[in-house]
């Protein structure tokens, strides 16, 4: 889903990117496998620390957060996202 809404959305200049906490062959692994187009970064050995720093207080997986053009947090998630979910959020960002 990320994959295509990241095509879909590049002309209204919105860039999906992943955050890995995971080792970088399975990272590599899941985008091959995946077909991932999008950026992914490794968080390191820090990324615990920036979960917390975004708001996902628990620490849980998945993770998601929604910033504007300027950086700020609109929106966090934690937990699987649906795609409609995905687009009514990014229509309503898109629009601000």
């Amino acid at each position: 889903m990320l994959v295509a809404l990241s095509r879909e959305m590049a002309s209204k200049e919105v860039q999906v990117v992943g955050i890995a906490l995971d080792s970088t062959p399975k990272v590599g692994e899941f985008a091959r496998d995946y077909k991932v187009s999008y950026p992914l970064l490794l968080a390191g050995p820090d990324g615990i620390d920036l979960m917390r720093a975004v708001g996902n207080q628990v620490g849980g997986l998945p993770y998601t957060v929604f910033l504007d053009r300027q950086g700020r947090i609109v929106n966090r998630k934690l937990g699987a996202l649906k795609e409609a979910e995905v687009r009514g959020r990014l229509a309503e960002m898109l629009r601000a």
